[in-house]
């Protein structure tokens, strides 16, 4: 934002990425064709580009934002850099207290998918924090949000993260959404024959969503995963992994899966109750 319509004046502030701004009617200045007089919320006065500003009304300020955050943040176009400072930009809106309910889980939802997105990106980029001063302060700024994972060197964001955005706002219009972002982003676990892994994994994820949402989007996604593993797991019972003394973590995974698919839709509890009965069947000997 420079003082005057002009580019060689003085530069009052660098604006970030989804900063609100408003029309300055009381400028002396009329706008011109490349610039407009506007005030920022804490009052200072003063032009920038029309090319870098968009009007939209204040209901639909939002939703407009979050559009065109993740349009940046899904571009390949866009530097790394920019996706930090759109992502940070977004979690602070998030936090100014004027947005609650729908909204708020609305934008914290996707606070967290750019969150996940960027951090993607550093790892697909092979980006190391050691090295790069900036994305080591990006990292400690989120730490709360992410996971490490020491064999592969890579950066997650934390399912919990989205868990707990649902424990505080578990039936709003976007809770579905939220609860997809929390399963897309448990790490796949390297179970290999390691049957309680594999089916906390399960339970901890897919199965965890079809139980909240019995009605979501997502559905019969996650329960054609879900009994295609289960399947695989149980198509031959002389060949599950529960060797005696079977383990008390095998007997409990089990048994918070069968009470969670006791509880869910008819038609997804048809489809994976069978299996789990199965290997109850074969470790509870």
């Amino acid at each position: 934002m420079h003082l005057f319509a002009d580019q060689k004046s003085d530069v009052l502030r660098k604006l970030k990425f989804g900063e609100p701004v408003s029309f300055d009617k009381d400028s002396l200045e009329s706008p011109k064709e490349d610039w407009i007089p506007v005030k920022l919320e804490d009052g200072l006065s003063g032009f920038i580009k029309r090319s870098v500003v968009r009007s939209v009304p204040p209901k639909q300020y939002l939703p407009t934002l979050l559009f065109e955050a993740e349009r940046m943040i899904l571009s390949n176009q866009i530097d790394f850099s920019s996706k930090q400072e759109i992502t940070d930009t977004i979690f602070a809106i998030s936090s100014t207290g004027k947005f609650t309910g729908d909204d708020f889980i609305f934008i914290r939802a996707k606070a967290g998918f750019f969150l996940k997105k960027t951090v993607d990106l550093m790892n697909e980029k092979g980006i190391k924090p050691d090295n790069d001063p900036g994305t080591l302060e990006f990292l400690k700024h989120h730490q709360t949000k992410l996971l490490y994972d020491y064999n592969s060197g890579k950066y997650y964001v934390d399912s919990n993260y989205f868990w707990k955005l649902l424990e505080s706002y578990p039936k709003t219009k976007h809770s579905d959404y939220a609860g997809y972002l929390a399963t897309e982003s448990m790490p796949n676990a390297e179970c290999a024959a390691d049957l309680k892994c594999r089916l906390e994994e399960i339970r901890k994820g897919k199965l965890r969503y079809i139980y909240l949402f019995p009605n979501g989007n997502y559905i019969n996604l996650y329960t054609k995963d879900i009994v295609s593993n289960l399947q695989s797991m149980t198509k031959d019972p002389d060949s599950i992994p529960c060797f005696v003394p079977v383990g008390e973590g095998i007997k409990s995974e089990i048994n918070q899966m069968i009470r969670y698919a006791s509880e869910i839709g008819p038609r997804e509890k048809k489809q994976i109750l069978p299996h789990l009965q199965i290997l109850k069947k074969e470790c509870f000997r």
